[in-house]
């Protein structure tokens, strides 16, 4: 079981991936719904996995990556987009984030369960 923070300004999208996850087994410890909530929720909770909106108000989810990763260089983030830029997915990788995930595809059965799975077992 892994401790997830879920940072996301779409609640419907939060619900669905706290539900899945919980579902699977891990337990959400906080979910935000802008990049400050996210960046504060972060330093309180220490999360195994933080999955974060990158388009979201007060602070995009770049800018929160930005921070949790100076904050924490080991952190494990997941990137959630609507939009499949590649240019933005190279800048969050090159930021500091494990993997990027496509919205498009939560609605598939497994499909977030399998990347939280995926980014637990790299090596911290």
């Amino acid at each position: 079981m892994a401790k997830i923070l879920v940072v996301d300004d779409s609640m419907s999208i939060v619900k669905l991936i706290s539900s899945r996850l919980q579902q699977a087994g891990h337990q959400i410890v906080a979910s935000g719904s802008d990049g400050e909530q996210g960046v504060r929720l972060f330093q309180q909770h220490s999360p195994d996995v933080t999955l974060l909106d990158v388009t979201m108000p007060n602070k995009d989810g770049r800018q929160c990556l930005t921070e949790i990763m100076k904050a924490s260089p080991k952190a494990k983030v997941i990137m959630l987009s609507s939009v499949a830029d590649e240019s933005v997915i190279q800048e969050c990788i090159k930021l500091g984030a494990k993997i990027f995930v496509n919205k498009a595809t939560l609605p598939q059965r497994g499909s977030i369960e399998s990347r939280v799975e995926e980014v637990l077992k790299l090596a911290a």
